[in-house]
């Protein structure tokens, strides 16, 4: 009787102590490293929704662009989606890696455009990388690459001795 009475007991001081500690803040583990809004997750999301909506405007908002304004932005992005016939149907962010001053979000895109070579539509699935940089405690879009099933690619060519 004893036995369960010392058991009872144990369980009744764990359950204490666990309850005691549950309503405390863990502190952040990397202090260093300011966590600025909207994360960079964020951007890429607005800054794609932004493009799908074709509100070139509103996307000059997320983006770096040093070398022009926003109506040149906006005029250019115009001409690229009228010229290419863009259409973003949908996108998917699959990752986010931050460093100190930049971070990288992977995208799957799903988008419709002209054929370089053919000029017929296609339809078009990718993955995608956009950088981030920090300007003014801000993150900004400075650029994006094509990483997996890019547009019309050339494949290497062996040449046999």
């Amino acid at each position: 009787m004893k036995k369960k009475h010392l058991y009872t007991l144990l369980a009744l001081i764990f359950t204490i102590a666990l309850t005691s500690c549950s309503d405390k803040v863990i502190e952040d583990t990397n202090p260093e490293r300011p966590r600025y809004k909207p994360s960079p997750t964020q951007v890429v999301d607005s800054f794609l929704k932004a493009l799908k909506d074709e509100n070139f405007e509103k996307a000059y908002d997320y983006s770096y662009v040093p070398n022009s304004d926003k109506d040149g932005y906006v005029i250019q992005m115009r001409n690229v989606f009228k010229e290419n016939q863009i259409t973003i149907n949908s996108y998917n962010i699959l990752g986010t890696q931050i460093y100190e001053l930049s971070s990288s979000v992977i995208v799957e895109l799903d988008s419709t455009l002209k054929s370089r070579t053919t000029g017929q539509l296609i339809h078009l699935k990718q993955k995608s990388k956009y950088t981030l940089g920090l300007f003014d405690k801000k993150w900004k879009v400075t650029g994006g690459d094509c990483v997996e099933n890019c547009i019309e690619e050339v494949p290497e060519i062996e040449i046999a001795d």
